[in-house]
């Protein structure tokens, strides 16, 4: 019994001695902590109640770099070299980091607080830029429920565009016939295929194939429709934006200015269409399965087969003669 007695005591002061010599080598530094959680953009001076100091281990808060605020060392080392035992390099002024700064992110309680924890209102504003992926740029349309499938698009969808217009084929003939305008909007052709399609344009003004007839035949305006453009990301809807989407489930949102993610030559067509035309939007579905088409013009025959019927009758007026 007197050996065991000896040795459990032998045993508690070596163990004592251990800790005595681990607690020696270990160093603490007085450091800020959140003592409840603290909401993003949640202003400094509301803040400043739910900090307090604190301690943490100095290897934890003392290294290249650091921007933890650290106020020296911690204990019996608060006398001792600083270099050794405190944190000469590392920020320490709290009120300078919370005047006039709201947090930067969600603070959990027990986080230390940075220099970085808190920041200028401007800092934590969201921009849509940022959302704009490397090549493209935004663009935007304003279009009523209607015209936007219903007021159901959302930052995220993709889109078809679809133009309306009152077309004049005479307008057009008039600017081809225009060397200058010719030549500013279409490829100019060589020498040879200029002869070429000379030679093959009939000059027998009573030809009933000859430019001049087949222009007078044709209606002074005429309107037509068609998807321009397809596979269109959308960016934002009003406030809602695809990088901090609002929770407007399936209720319609009527008119909105809907911003379009797109190339630069596609923000020209959109930025035409929208100044000429009339814009309708359709929604393809999200799983991907829509497929892209050659889209052709459509026009008041392709609904109503009005040529069909004018064709039924001359012919039956030329019948009669």
């Amino acid at each position: 019994m007197l050996l065991a007695g000896i040795s459990g005591f032998a045993l508690y002061q070596y163990l004592t001695g251990v800790e005595d010599d681990i607690r020696s080598n270990v160093s603490e530094v007085v450091v800020y902590r959140a003592t409840a959680d603290i909401e993003p953009r949640t202003t400094g001076t509301d803040a400043e109640p739910n900090i307090a100091e604190s301690t943490a281990l100095r290897e934890n808060v003392v290294f290249e770099g650091s921007n933890i605020l650290c106020l020296g060392a911690a204990g019996d080392n608060a006398t001792k070299d600083p270099n050794e035992y405190g944190c000469p390099r590392n920020p320490s002024d709290l009120a300078s980091v919370l005047d006039g700064n709201v947090a930067s992110g969600p603070i959990s309680a027990g986080q230390l607080i940075t220099q970085t924890s808190f920041v200028d209102v401007a800092d934590t504003e969201t921009r849509l830029n940022e959302s704009i992926a490397e090549g493209k740029v935004a663009i935007s349309i304003l279009v009523d429920g209607l015209a936007a499938s219903g007021g159901f698009i959302r930052p995220g969808d993709n889109v078809n565009i679809l133009a309306s217009a009152e077309v004049s084929p005479f307008d057009f003939v008039t600017m081809v016939s225009n060397d200058e305008l010719r030549n500013l909007f279409f490829e100019q052709l060589t020498d040879e295929e200029q002869q070429a399609l000379a030679d093959e344009t009939p000059t027998d003004p009573e030809a009933p194939s000859t430019p001049t007839n087949l222009l007078a035949a044709l209606p002074t305006s005429y309107a037509l429709t068609e998807t321009i453009m397809q596979e269109v990301q959308v960016l934002a809807v009003g406030a809602d934006t695809r990088a901090a989407p609002l929770a407007t489930g399936l209720e319609p949102q009527g008119a909105q200015i809907v911003v379009f993610e797109v190339t630069p030559q596609q923000a020209e067509l959109i930025e035409y269409a929208r100044q000429y035309t009339s814009i309708a939007l359709s929604l393809l579905p999200a799983d991907g399965t829509y497929v892209p088409y050659d889209a052709q013009p459509v026009v008041v025959d392709d609904i109503f087969g009005l040529l069909d019927r004018i064709s039924a009758e001359l012919g039956l007026v030329l019948g009669d003669q």
